[in-house]
């Protein structure tokens, strides 16, 4: 009677381990698909991925991407302004952000897409609502998405990584008129 006993025990001991093992891989993949396709509420504007966007925003870098502006750099697609954005390291301390001046509207929905060929970089600005802070790095795009301040007046980025020599230097205004 004894010897059951001790069978029974650790065979319910095993088939906690299997259920709680499979809450944990079902909870995990849950979590992942709601981070990719953009659905988890406590970080979705936050990630600097594609799915990370609004659904607008999406759509405007989608149709910015299949047709790019003449300048290249920057457009405005159904009120959101897209800007293509690189960060050069760079020793001589100008113009490490391409383009490095960004003109913008009070209220403006704002997708940067953050390119960096060479190193680790970021993206940091204070708005009167908070903060704007983005990792990018190499090979890989990252997107900012933010509504401009609704007073005029420039606002400074920085790198916020250290990027290499003169990385403190690295900077651009947003400039809303």
């Amino acid at each position: 009677m004894g010897d059951l006993k001790e069978k029974f025990l650790h065979n319910a001991e095993l088939a906690w381990f299997v259920i709680m093992l499979i809450m944990v891989a079902v909870f995990f993949s849950w979590s992942v698909v709601e981070v990719t396709n953009g659905s988890s509420t406590s970080i979705r504007y936050g990630l600097p991925l594609f799915s990370g966007l609004p659904p607008f925003a999406q759509q405007a870098v989608i149709n910015f991407q299949r047709h790019p502006p003449a300048n290249g750099t920057s457009e405005v697609i159904n009120g959101v302004l897209v800007v293509n954005m690189t960060a050069y390291q760079n020793s001589t301390f100008s113009d490490v952000f391409q383009p490095n001046l960004i003109v913008v509207q009070p209220n403006q929905p704002v997708v940067i897409i953050l390119n960096s060929p060479q190193v680790i970089t970021g993206f940091f600005m204070r708005l009167p609502d908070g903060v704007v802070n983005v990792n990018a790095i190499p090979g890989e795009p990252s997107y900012v998405y933010f509504v401009t301040p609704s007073q005029p007046g420039n606002y400074t980025w920085r790198e916020p990584e250290y990027a290499g020599y003169g990385f403190s230097y690295m900077t651009g205004t947003l400039e809303v008129v």
